[in-house]
């Protein structure tokens, strides 16, 4: 948020503006995405990248690029451009300035004509830009060629015989499936005629996929181009949807849209802003691009997306929707219904743990119960007893997991078949979830005076936390193991004993919470969020580029996550107080410095474990965002409940600087 808007020295210099992206998200699950520069750089950029009715959990990128060119005085001028073999684009030194504050717009200078380019997406994912002449006297010509992928986002496309390249003809446009058991494609425009002329580009590159070693090269189909003639102060609209629009009332609705999307100004409204892009219809998105619906992310990115906005009514609805998909205690990780997947040991957990913000939020306690009290027993019965991937409860409480080749906690990353990360046994993380969660079912059961589950776990508190202390605690080191397995400790120094102070219900003593807090802010904490990985550790790998396998080594030896801040900070205000204020305000503000680094207005999945800590991973991530709103929220709630003790604290601080407080 160092730039409300960019010009044109930044845009026309394309390792600033083909390396920063904009993103347009709608319920629907539709989006549009790219570099602010104009440009494809990812195979997961298009205009209108569109859930479809086929098998699985994908977006499918119909409308990859509009090409716009200007002809005035009978000189044409590309306002677009491609990425091609051996050939580096030139600047677009007509391009005047670009905002994406409340939505993308460019302005464009050719000649004497000053154009004004603006992009929209409704609810159901109808895609609009508008071309606005602001100054000019001379006739101009606006030609729209429309660049169609029709392939899933993470596949590319070729030059093929099956490609149906018929155009169904419109008053105002045309439509399209290029392939079948796709939707036709809509596209239509407010002013001017089309002319079919098909054509496939061919080598357009994707540098983004080249660098993390995927293919990156594909061709695009274009039907022809929509010829436009743009008198002064008007405007022609190009609408591209799955439905046929009523063309002569677009140019209203896209006036009414604008005018009812506010300007965020503050971080805390840019990340509500970008909190919307991540609900969907059908749940929580859990990234962009290429996370979907994710039991993990869902659960521990819900109260920050839904609670901390207000959206009491999504929070119930996506929950419900998740407990439907509940199978031996356990969460699909990914997929739904034919597709899940249950390999997470925590998603149950923190499942848990969200209906539990809800409860603080709400102080429902009896209808918690009542509503989920029997799948909440479920769960800790499955937990108890034994379920899938070898999750259960030992004779001392505490939970083990997992087999061979699998990675059960958030840090799954698998590579050559094995975990990177091999976290078998008993995790620190997944039993101080597992305790919060039984104190927690045993606070809501007793509101509800259900003695029957109360008698049955009264007793089990005590021994967990008792043997979490003995398991995991070391008095010499100060810190938490990160998993025991057959006996064997592993110290490596991460923050998953973070969770041991900072949720609701802690099995540790306050003398070992201090402890466990100060050894993750003196390792771990950077300005963006905590190491997963000390750097005293031989194995830290801060760097998060190259190929997947590369990627996946460093994924978390070392890479910072900007979700965990959240939970340091209930962890840090837990011991040590107001005093740690100033320090946790720097973090939170620290990151409208993040909202134009990498996709703007938004916060990414990860960062560099080393400085400048480059932004890195999913260009927008859902629990980033949401920990974040969250964070902010603790700190406003802490600050309001110790207002009296803060407020004496400033008056003092003000008297030693010779101050009063009518002076101030």
């Amino acid at each position: 948020m160092l730039y409300d808007c960019f010009h044109a020295p930044l845009m026309q210099d394309l390792n600033f503006s083909a390396t920063r992206e904009y993103l347009v998200a709608a319920p629907s699950g539709a989006w549009s995405a790219s570099t602010i520069s104009g440009c494809n750089t990812r195979k997961y950029h298009g205009l209108m990248v569109m859930p479809q009715s086929f098998p699985g959990d994908d977006n499918y990128v119909l409308l990859s690029s509009l090409d716009d060119t200007f002809t005035c005085n009978e000189e044409s001028t590309d306002l677009f451009f491609h990425y091609y073999a051996d050939t580096c684009p030139p600047a677009r030194k007509q391009l005047l300035a670009f905002t994406a504050n409340p939505l993308p717009q460019w302005w464009y200078q050719i000649q004497d004509e000053v154009i004004v380019k603006e992009l929209l997406m409704d609810a159901d994912g109808t895609l609009m830009i508008r071309y606005t002449r602001i100054i000019g006297q001379h006739p101009v010509n606006l030609r729209l060629r429309p660049l169609l992928a029709f392939r899933n986002m993470h596949c590319l496309t070729f030059q093929n015989s099956h490609a149906d390249t018929a155009v169904n003809e419109l008053q105002d446009g045309i439509g399209m499936e290029l392939y079948g058991g796709y939707s036709e494609l809509f596209m239509q425009v407010s002013a001017g005629s089309f002319v079919q002329e098909g054509y496939w580009y061919k080598n357009i590159e994707y540098p983004s996929e080249k660098q993390r070693g995927y293919d990156w090269k594909e061709d695009l189909y274009s039907p022809g181009y929509f010829d436009i003639s743009l008198p002064p102060g008007e405007s022609v609209i190009f609408a591209g949807s799955l439905h046929q629009q009523h063309m002569p009332s677009i140019q209203n609705r896209f006036s009414q849209l604008q005018h009812t999307t506010d300007r965020p100004i503050t971080l805390k409204a840019h990340l509500l802003s970008a909190a919307t892009q991540f609900l969907r219809d059908n749940g929580i998105k859990a990234g962009y691009y290429w996370f979907n619906n994710w039991g993990r992310d869902t659960f521990i990115s819900l109260p920050g997306l839904t609670l901390v906005t207000g959206k009491i009514a999504s929070f119930i609805q996506i929950t419900r929707s998740w407990i439907s998909q509940i199978k031996d205690g356990l969460l699909p990780n990914t997929g739904h219904d034919a597709t899940a997947t249950y390999n997470s040991a925590d998603a149950p957990l923190w499942l848990i743990w969200s209906i539990q913000q809800y409860a603080e939020k709400t102080h429902s306690w009896k209808e918690i119960w009542r509503n989920y009290g029997q799948i909440l027993s479920s769960i800790l019965d499955a937990y108890k007893h034994g379920t899938q991937y070898n999750i259960r409860m030992e004779q001392d409480g505490l939970i083990t997991a997992g087999i061979t080749g699998t990675a059960l906690t958030w840090m799954d990353a698998v590579t050559d078949g094995e975990p990177v990360t091999p976290r078998t046994g008993k995790a620190v993380d997944i039993n101080a979830l597992w305790y919060n969660a039984v104190c927690f079912c045993l606070k809501v059961s007793l509101h509800a005076k259900d003695s029957a589950f109360t008698d049955s776990w009264e007793s089990y508190p005590e021994m967990i936390a008792k043997s979490f202390s003995a398991t995991f605690w070391n008095e010499e080191k100060r810190y938490l193991a990160d998993v025991v397995h057959n006996d064997i400790k592993d110290w490596s120094v991460r923050p998953n004993q973070l969770f041991a102070v900072s949720l609701p219900f802690s099995p540790l003593a306050p003398a070992q919470q201090r402890a466990v807090m100060s050894k993750i802010k003196s390792d771990l904490l950077t300005p963006r969020g905590l190491r997963t990985l000390s750097p005293s550790d031989p194995a830290y790998n801060p760097t998060y580029q190259g190929d997947q396998h590369a990627r996946d080594r460093s994924y978390h030896q070392g890479t910072v996550w900007p979700w965990l801040l959240a939970h340091f900070a209930e962890g840090l205000l837990r011991t040590e107080g107001p005093v740690v204020l100033p320090l946790l305000d720097k973090i939170y503000d620290g990151f409208k410095y993040v909202l134009d680094e990498y996709c703007l207005n938004t916060i990414p999945e990860i960062f560099d474990g080393d400085f400048p800590h480059t932004a890195r991973g999913a260009v927008a991530q859902a629990w980033s965002v949401a920990e974040l709103l969250r964070m902010e929220d603790l700190l406003a709630g802490f600050k309001f409940r110790n207002a009296a003790t803060l407020f004496s604290h400033h008056e003092e601080t003000l008297q030693i600087w010779n101050l009063s407080l009518t002076d101030t």
